[in-house]
């Protein structure tokens, strides 16, 4: 039997400072204020809970799919953990928020690349090419 694969589960607040402005944003898991600052509410619920990089899917007791990375030594986290977190959180509300599908992959790419993934290239290409394969976005 195949099922949607949620590897992680955030259950702390993390919040980074974007290039993203003046397009607030809240809901019960995802913040958004106007200098750009976005959180991704963990404490909420049991957890804000995400795939990872895409496409994921578990059958039986294995998960196949695109790799996230290896851990990072000072997080003890997969490399791609907090641009997957990230950009899946924008993309779980990408009908309602004012974020454009090419600023949440430009966001996606640039928390790779600071985190150090030298396959973030790869990456972006693979999000910016299929991405639309996961339905549009809010028309602007």
């Amino acid at each position: 039997m195949c099922a949607k694969a949620y590897k992680f589960v955030s259950t702390e607040d993390v919040t980074i400072q974007t290039k993203i402005l003046n397009k607030p944003f809240n809901s019960d898991w995802f913040l958004i204020e106007s200098d750009g600052k976005m959180t991704v509410k963990g404490t909420h619920g049991n957890g804000f809970a995400w795939d990872g990089c895409t496409p994921k899917f578990n059958f039986l007791q294995f998960t196949f799919g695109t790799p996230d990375g290896m851990m990072v030594l000072t997080t003890g986290k997969p490399i791609t953990y907090y641009a997957s977190m990230f950009h899946d959180a924008i993309n779980q509300y990408k009908k309602t928020v004012d974020v454009t599908r090419k600023q949440a992959d430009k966001l996606f790419r640039d928390n790779l690349r600071e985190a150090g993934f030298i396959w973030w290239w790869l990456y972006y290409f693979a999000v910016r090419t299929f991405g639309w394969i996961k339905g549009s976005w809010k028309v602007k």
